[in-house]
């Protein structure tokens, strides 16, 4: 519990301003004092949308039907509880859960064969009609309805195959990979429960699918997985053979010349653009080339994303962020697309020319948007009882630019009746010279943006939060076009050190692969949604840290701009509440690996860079993802007592830029060995969070943004297995001949 010091009070004010207020009134907030010790503990209790007692009731009653034999009512009765509440959430571990209509999937997938044949009576005839249409139409949502709500039907294998298909010709590996596991059945663990779905059984065939997981494996550039799969065929089905590439073959043989050719192939090369947080909405991007800076090109001075000395604690100011300072936090991370840079903060948008720095546009001026309101409203957007700095961010797709504008509070007091300003979100129109298309606030009273949109064709998808004692986690998903809504799912709740006392600024951002939107909550739980209609496809909890003191954040703190990395079907996490780094397989949620607590001062994670997750924040990680290195840190720099970072680091080619305050270093990706330093003092420049476009080195620092440009040298060949992994993910297959990634194909 947070207790008070007696000498604190707030003066109570109000004022009318332009409409968005009404009475602005502070109740006692009052912040911790030093001499109280300022200690916290949180609850244990993380809240999830579980399901009530009456679906476990439904459920034994479905376990007694089948020991009675009873098929007919068993089947009955798992199908009304799927029809009436497969929303809420069950457990199938103790830290792991999955909605009620996946659990159901479950218990029928592991059904009796009499039980079964009944539940497919049911059911085959409309599934296989689903299958049927979706196959004619290329239209993997008839076939995600199949898998979705009738995985157990005699046509459940069948669209999984033609799911996994699809996504290979799309270049998504690790969902094709997803789709063909499901494909093949498992053994049914004896007494225990059941929690990885798959088919009950099939009647493909498997050696055509366990050749297409070898076949992922390789294509993603997986190299040592793809070994081990290869190995694993050749003892199942050594003499399988099948057509491939227009002729019949031994399946065997020619995986292993593939994978012999692949350190081969050539390098593919994808575009400069990072059109959002980390550069792509999976956040593991690569930037394709490096490059050797040699002088500022141009510079653009940005706003103080704080008031000048503001601290919650009066004269009492924390130890520093980690990688930052706290009166002048990093925080702006700005979009570049073709030769346009976007960057905002919470009341502008400004737009340059990345070769000169000058407006964008023929408006006088780089911004581009500005907040209607006048500095009266903008100076509440910081309230000096808050926790967390805010952080600016956009996501550019398709021709529009998406952003939160206006306060970055998403928590607050709960006796503070209304707080001085409220985030919203705008879409600006990139091929209008970034004419406003729309403009939106959120529509319920105590609902915040949490960060940036991700996007998709069609949708954008965006964190919110709710205030309260116990914060809720929700994610939202509007149409890109309008911003209308479309679906909006609460996914946890729990408390923070906040404990409804204080504001609260986060900068939650979501990952985006395919059709799941996945959420590092920092509450304790990880998430994936359907990005068709929000569905809670599964809710992961970690251990939270539930003490602490609030004049001495831990590091771990820090990691307030942390949403999920996607790579290769497993998600990277680290918790602002944990110490720890976390590793969990993307289809179940599954916790595979986690790190010791020697990383707690590792804030950002740059990326998957073959075998290797790499981290930065005080220093330099890298992390073993593979096999018996999993988890454990391989390389620090510096290995001392220093404390060098200063903004967050980059991936590029196959080297690692990191900022520090007088330079930067840059590293091999594998070998973690330093290759070279670029100064940045002698330029007049500082470090901050890097960013490379074209034959630039773009660094945003606490008030500028300073782009520098190469000495004329020849570019850096991009990494082969980056190339190919960025541009499976864009479904760019046209540098690999066809036999390459057609086994056998019904569809294509």
């Amino acid at each position: 519990m947070i207790r008070l010091s007696h000498g604190f009070r707030l003066i109570a004010s109000s004022a009318a301003i332009g409409g968005l207020l009404c009475a602005w009134t502070f109740a006692s907030a009052q912040v911790p004092s030093l001499a109280a010790g300022n200690r916290f503990e949180l609850a244990e209790t993380i809240q999830l949308d579980r399901a009530d007692n009456t679906v476990q009731t439904y459920l034994d009653r479905v376990r007694t039907h089948l020991t009675d034999r009873q098929w007919n009512e068993a089947v009955d009765t798992l199908l009304q509880v799927m029809e009436n509440s497969g929303g809420k959430l069950l457990p199938v571990t103790e830290h792991r859960y999955v909605s009620v209509r996946d659990y159901c999937q479950l218990q029928l997938v592991s059904l009796p064969p009499e039980a079964l044949a009944v539940y497919r009576s049911r059911v085959d005839s409309a599934a296989r009609a689903w299958y049927e249409q979706g196959v004619a139409q290329r239209d993997c949502r008839r076939l995600l309805d199949v898998t979705d709500q009738m995985l157990a039907s005699s046509w459940g294998d069948n669209a999984l195959f033609a799911l996994g298909e699809i996504a290979l010709e799309q270049g998504d590996c690790a969902a094709a990979r997803a789709y063909w596991e499901k494909a093949v059945p498992l053994e049914h663990p004896g007494d225990g429960p059941r929690t990885w779905l798959c088919v009950p059984d099939t009647d493909l065939d498997l050696a055509a699918v366990r050749a297409r997981l070898v076949l992922a494996s390789i294509l993603e550039g997986s190299t040592r997985r793809a070994k081990e799969e290869l190995d694993r065929f050749r003892q199942l089905h050594p003499d399988a053979r099948g057509p491939f590439g227009g002729q019949e073959i031994k399946y065997a043989d020619a995986l292993g010349t593939m994978l012999a050719e692949s350190t081969n192939w050539p390098t593919v090369q994808t575009g400069g653009d990072w059109p959002t947080f980390a550069g792509s909405p999976f956040r593991n991007r690569i930037a394709p080339r490096s490059t050797d800076p040699a002088s500022v090109l141009w510079r653009l001075p940005l706003r103080e994303s704080l008031p000048a000395n503001r601290s919650l604690w009066g004269t009492v100011v924390p130890k520093r962020r980690v990688a930052e300072d706290d009166q002048a936090p990093l925080s702006y991370h700005p979009v570049i697309v073709g030769d346009l840079v976007l960057v905002n903060d919470q009341i502008e948008i400004l737009a340059v020319d990345l070769k000169t720095g000058q407006p964008a546009w023929a408006h006088g001026s780089a911004a581009v948007y500005q907040d209607q309101f006048d500095e009266a409203v903008h100076a509440l957007y910081h309230p000096s009882d808050t926790l967390g700095v805010p952080r600016f961010t956009m996501t550019a797709h398709g021709g529009k630019l998406f952003a939160r504008m206006g306060s970055a509070v998403t928590s607050r007091p709960r006796e503070q009746s209304i707080a001085g300003g409220r985030g919203y979100l705008v879409c600006l129109d990139l091929e209008s010279e970034g004419r406003l298309l729309w403009k939106m606030a959120p529509d319920e009273e105590g609902l915040a943006f949490e960060g940036s949109p991700v996007a998709d064709d069609n949708h954008i998808y965006v964190a919110m939060r709710r205030s309260d004692i116990q914060p809720q986690a929700i994610v939202a998903c509007y149409a890109a076009d309008t911003g209308e809504l479309v679906w909006r799912q609460f996914v946890c709740a729990a408390e923070t050190p906040a404990r409804g006392m204080l504001h609260e600024t986060t900068h939650n951002l979501l990952t985006l692969d395919g059709d799941t939107v996945y959420f590092n909550t920092n509450l304790g739980a990880v998430a994936a949604l359907s990005a068709r209609d929000g569905r809670l496809k599964w809710v992961s909890l970690y251990p939270r840290v539930r003490q602490g003191d609030l004049f001495k954040p831990p590091p771990y703190w820090s990691r307030d701009l942390n949403p999920c990395v996607f790579d290769r079907g497993k998600l990277y996490v680290a918790p602002a509440d944990s110490r720890r780094i976390f590793a969990l397989d993307a289809a179940t949620g599954q916790i595979v690996w986690q790190t010791g607590t020697e990383v707690e001062a590792a804030v950002h994670l740059l990326g998957v860079a073959g075998d290797k997750l790499i981290a930065c924040g005080e220093k330099l990680y890298w992390i073993g993802t593979d096999a018996e290195e999993q988890g454990q840190v391989k390389h620090v720099w510096p290995d001392g007592n220093e404390k060098l970072g200063h903004g967050r680091g980059l991936l590029a080619a196959n080297l690692v830029y990191w900022p520090t305050r007088e330079q930067i270093y840059v590293f091999d990706q594998t070998t973690a060995q330093l290759k070279k330093q670029i100064p940045l003092i002698p330029r007049g420049v500082t470090g901050g969070n890097l960013f490379i476009a074209g034959d630039c080195l773009v660094i945003a620092t606490a008030n500028q943004l300073i782009a520098l440009t190469e000495s004329p040298a020849p570019p850096t060949e991009a990494n082969p297995v980056t190339a190919k992994r960025n541009s499976f993910h864009s479904g760019n297959l046209s540098s690999f001949p066809g036999s390459l990634i057609r086994l056998s194909c019904p569809l294509l």
